[in-house]
């Protein structure tokens, strides 16, 4: 059987990776299996605050979903590139 390798990709995001081998190579919240596009959903389409979206993601903190909803549009995030 032969070893795969999986790179981690870097985004402009300092929380926000892409891996081959986790969500089909989705931007996720490094760290976590947690889809950009989830979160993204949560907070600009269901309106859900910063501490909803932390009761219903305990694994993440305060400050990552903050700078989430600060940079403005977390779609752009979560497009494949």
């Amino acid at each position: 059987m032969s070893e795969q390798t999986f790179k981690k990709v870097i985004t402009n995001h300092p929380f926000i990776v892409k891996k081959e081998d986790v969500c089909n190579g989705s931007p996720i919240i490094e760290g976590t299996r947690t889809r950009v596009i989830d979160i993204a959903i949560e907070y600009e389409v269901l309106g859900h605050s910063p501490d909803v979206i932390i009761d219903g993601h305990p694994y993440l903190n305060l400050t990552q979903v903050q700078r989430f909803t600060e940079a403005g549009d977390l779609f752009s995030h979560s497009r494949r590139r």
